[in-house]
């Protein structure tokens, strides 16, 4: 199983809240209404799924890989 990792480009997300639609678990709105990610890497592939749904493209994943 593949495991990423997630981050936010803060200076584009302008809260629209789709990544959290997508994948509830893994993000969320702060207090300026900006996304962050209550992870920094996961297994859920509904991440892969937040990062298109983003309508800004501030959210990249990549997969890691093992040592």
């Amino acid at each position: 199983m593949p495991l990423y990792r997630v981050t936010i480009d803060r200076s584009l997300c302008s809260g629209f809240g789709s990544c959290i639609e997508a994948s509830p678990r893994l993000f969320r709105l702060d207090g300026e209404g900006i996304a962050t990610v209550t992870v920094a890497e996961t297994d859920d592939a509904s991440v892969l799924e937040a990062a298109d749904a983003c309508p800004m493209g501030a959210i990249l994943v990549e997969e890691v890989r093992a040592a």
